[in-house]
C-alpha cells in the first residue's frame, strides 16, 4: 500500500494507515495492527492513531464505536468520498481543510 493507493472504506478493519506530517510534507505508512480482530476493532484503531499523535483523520466511513472513541479522543474527523487515493484525499483537505472531496 502507498499514498497512490485508493482509500479504504473500513476504518477499523483498514489493513494500512497512512500518517501525514503537515510540516515536513512526509507521509509513511504503517499496517494497522488490529485489522485482523475479531471485534471492537474500531476503538483499537483509535487508540493507535493516538499513539501516532494523529491530530486529524480523513476516511469515508466510521462505525459507531470507532465515532465515540474518535470523539473522546479529540481527534478530528474529516468525511471523505472513498473513491479517491489516499495522496488525492489529502491534497483536497489541505487545500480546503473545511471541505474534503
Amino acid at each position: 500500500m502507498t499514498v497512490d493507493s485508493q482509500m479504504d472504506d473500513r476504518f477499523g478493519r483498514a489493513a494500512y494507515f497512512a500518517f501525514f506530517d503537515t510540516d515536513t510534507n512526509t507521509a509513511r505508512v504503517e499496517p494497522n495492527p488490529h485489522a485482523g480482530g475479531s471485534g471492537g476493532v474500531g476503538p483499537m484503531a483509535v487508540q493507535f492513531l493516538v499513539k501516532n499523535n494523529v491530530q486529524i483523520l480523513i476516511a469515508p466511513r466510521l462505525g459507531g464505536n470507532a465515532d465515540e472513541a474518535l470523539k473522546a479522543s479529540g481527534i478530528t474527523v474529516i468525511m471523505q468520498n472513498p473513491d479517491v487515493t489516499v495522496q488525492a484525499a489529502y491534497n483536497a483537505w489541505k487545500a480546503n481543510p473545511e471541505n474534503a472531496l
